[in-house]
């Protein structure tokens, strides 16, 4: 054996598994759904949007019945927007219905199990402040 014989061996390359980040978002996962974001439209109503998403008016009853306490399902307001994590089965229905009431608080109802989960919630909030200093060299009226 000599050194020579070692560059003959040819060098597999090193895979590196690069791993997906995580896309969670109001608590879920959503790669495990499909997602559908939208806003409320003039007209719409919460039966009637989970009925367009495969949701019928008993289960809608029920639901509505259940989380009453946490969210008023009559006071969805026109143009807020809502998230419906579907399932990525054959049935694709709704699982979950979050409706953001501002930038800050959202309510998320869980209707996947047989008992409705409704619970208010509130974003992360970062309050930043900032100074800004200067020096005024002229009376401000006399610079026009």
């Amino acid at each position: 054996m000599s050194c020579a014989d070692d560059e003959s061996k040819e060098k597999e390359p090193v895979k590196k598994e690069v791993k997906k980040p995580v896309n969670k978002r109001f608590g879920y996962v959503l790669d495990d759904y499909e997602v559908v974001s939208d806003t409320v439209q003039s007209g719409d109503s919460f039966g009637q949007i989970l009925f367009e998403n495969g949701i019928d008016y008993g289960t809608i009853q029920q639901i509505t019945d259940s989380v009453k306490n946490t969210f008023d399902t009559r006071k969805i307001v026109v143009g807020k927007p809502y998230t419906l994590l579907k399932s990525k089965d054959s049935t694709n229905q709704a699982q979950v219905f979050i409706y953001e009431q501002n930038r800050i608080d959202y309510v998320v109802l869980d209707f996947k199990d047989e008992v409705v989960k409704a619970a208010a919630k509130k974003r992360p909030v970062t309050i930043k402040e900032r100074v800004a200093h200067g020096v005024i060299n002229d009376n401000l009226s006399s610079t026009f």
